[in-house]
């Protein structure tokens, strides 16, 4: 006998909106549009006019989309909590405090992988709780690529050991209405507070 008491009067609001978000992202040629960030790439792509590819693990290594002139492109998102939005915005857009985002590049964990990553661009997507594009940044491939050899730099070296390939992070700082110099550009802005 089941110690469960299974309620057949679940919340059907909530799985059809998921049915439709999924039936609309499988038109759109995606196997399962919520797996990972997807959804999240493919609002960016449709902003920036790439080609998103469909599956998780995409066409060329290392990247999400390609662009009209056949650039690959790794994007990275983070997903603001509503009370973090206002924060990040000031930074970004009024010149308030820095605000940091992390972007983790799970594959960033040896020299040969960290090289793959100078032949793409990289794009950070930042999104409010509700989903909203609020910003957009073009990071260099050169602090992508310097940031992830100090860890690599440290373990070759053995200064430092980790329990875990992944968690190999990239710090991009929004501050003084814009990106930190030598970080990237900010390419979009959706400021939601107006």
């Amino acid at each position: 006998m089941s110690k469960f008491e299974i309620n057949h009067d679940y919340d059907r609001e909530l799985v059809d909106a998921i049915r439709n978000v999924i039936e609309i992202g499988q038109r759109k040629g995606y196997d399962n549009i919520l797996e990972k960030a997807k959804w999240k790439e493919a609002i960016l792509g449709d902003i920036l006019g790439h080609s998103v590819f469909t599956k998780s693990t995409g066409d060329v290594k290392g990247a999400d989309a390609v662009s009209t002139d056949g650039t690959p492109y790794e994007y990275k998102t983070s997903q603001l909590k509503t009370k973090e939005t206002d924060r990040f915005l000031g930074a970004v857009i009024d010149g308030e405090k820095t605000c940091s985002k992390s972007l983790t590049y799970n594959n960033g964990y040896s020299r040969e992988n960290v090289d793959d990553y100078r032949e793409i661009g990289h794009i950070h997507g930042v999104f409010s709780e509700l989903g909203e594009p609020l910003a957009i940044t073009h990071v260099t491939t050169d602090h992508v690529v310097d940031s992830l050899l100090v860890r690599v730099e440290k373990t070759e070296n053995g200064t430092a050991k980790y329990k875990s390939t992944n968690g190999n992070s990239v710090s991009v700082h929004y501050e003084d209405g814009k990106v930190r110099d030598g970080e990237g550009e900010v390419i979009y802005i959706n400021d939601t507070r107006k």
